[in-house]
């Protein structure tokens, strides 16, 4: 009578490979990983040059990856799920699951300009005081005002990371005198070089355009973070998935 080989791994539950974004957002997700039950090492050093953390009592192993890098990780299975910024989804489309708004990392894409350019037009339009957003730092800029400026030039120049999205919303509005030049970082430094009219950039509390003497003309998008899945997985590890998804709903606020 033989006797069968003793399976190490029967009867345990696939841990999943979850690609979680290096910087801003990083701490966020931890914690929001952490209250799901998935995380119990919140004191690593998660921002070191360490890549891969697998500690053995942890209900995930963690991928720290660049942010644009995410969604790629998770497309072609190298990981199960990840979290994404909704710009990087919006920006460069991947074949992946997006079941969740995670309510983290919120911020906004926006097109803005130098200050000195808003404010002069603001007043040859109105002699009244512009009245101010919501953050009190920047003036509400009226759809005449938007107008006369993206067309008060034959070629504007936009300099921006985000060239699909800045490409879609300028053709949505019907503004077809724009050249956008692809930057990769210091896009803030465009306008004040004297390199481009205009940047589309990632925004949160809007102090770097502030101390750049820049304010936005109108805000693109909101951006937040997403959990997103590989499609495979989601098929073959169902009960896994579900588990996350249904995990990190109850922590989202």
């Amino acid at each position: 009578m033989k006797t069968s080989q003793k399976n190490k791994g029967y009867g345990k539950k696939k841990k999943l490979k979850i690609a979680v974004p290096k910087g801003r957002v990083l701490k966020d997700a931890l914690e929001l990983l952490r209250k799901s039950g998935y995380v119990k090492h919140p004191d690593a050093d998660y921002d070191s040059r360490r890549l891969i953390f697998d500690y053995e009592d942890d209900g995930v192993s963690l991928l720290i990856v660049k942010p644009w890098d995410v969604p790629t990780f998770v497309e072609y299975g190298a990981a199960d799920a990840g979290i994404s910024g909704k710009d990087v989804l919006l920006e460069k489309p991947r074949n992946v699951y997006e079941p969740l708004d995670l309510g983290i990392g919120k911020c906004r894409v926006v097109v803005a300009a130098d200050r000195n350019i808003i404010d002069k037009e603001i007043k040859r339009v109105s002699k009244n005081a512009a009245q101010v957003r919501a953050d009190g730092q920047f003036p509400v800029i009226g759809e005449d005002i938007k107008k006369k400026i993206y067309y008060s030039g034959a070629n504007l120049r936009i300099a921006t990371k985000y060239v699909r999205i800045t490409k879609e919303f300028f053709n949505k509005k019907g503004v077809s005198n724009i050249q956008i030049i692809k930057l990769y970082g210091n896009v803030e430094l465009a306008p004040i070089s004297g390199l481009c009219d205009f940047i589309v950039d990632l925004v949160s509390t809007g102090e770097t355009l502030k101390q750049n003497n820049l304010a936005p003309l109108e805000d693109i998008v909101f951006v937040t973070s997403r959990l997103i899945v590989n499609r495979a997985s989601l098929k073959i590890n169902s009960e896994e998935i579900a588990a996350l998804i249904d995990n990190l709903k109850k922590q989202v606020k």
